[in-house]
């Protein structure tokens, strides 16, 4: 008795239907834009995360590094005046405001030109498939009135 069990979203069942899908996709002119204007606007929103999380990176380090000076500076404060190390740390969560203020304004941002790509490429899709789908009707056409030899 076998125990091995199948499962849909296993890799191989996965290539299989996208070797299945291969055929009638390359071949008509309707998923040929689609599929290409779907991975140009993949690979630019991959950019723009890529780029917010080297910033959101940047800005993390900034302010672990901020902690810690305001940390020694709140510790070698006089302990007689305590208003020293208040004053340092209240700067600290000032810019660590701004930090998230940042992060926030930088993700709608991203998020904003990333919505725009998949708009574009959108319709630059479709514009492409009605040209091809005219193209492939006009062809059709002429060849469907020709004379027989």
């Amino acid at each position: 008795m076998s125990t091995k069990k199948s499962h849909s979203n296993d890799p191989a069942t996965l290539v299989g239907v996208f070797k299945q899908m291969k055929p009638p996709m390359s071949g008509n002119p309707v998923f040929s834009a689609q599929i290409e204007q779907f991975w140009d606007a993949q690979e630019k929103m991959l950019g723009e995360a890529e780029v917010f999380a080297q910033h959101w990176f940047e800005r993390r380090h900034e302010a672990v590094r901020t902690a810690l000076q305001a940390a020694r500076s709140a510790s070698s404060a006089n302990s007689s005046d305590p208003s020293n190390a208040l004053q340092n740390m209240a700067e600290w969560q000032r810019h660590s405001a701004e930090r998230l203020v940042a992060d926030a304004q930088e993700w709608f941002e991203t998020v904003a030109r990333c919505a725009a790509y998949v708009a574009e490429s959108e319709a630059e899709a479709v514009e492409k498939t009605v040209d091809d789908v005219a193209a492939a009707t006009k062809s059709a056409s002429k060849s469907s009135k020709s004379e027989p030899v």
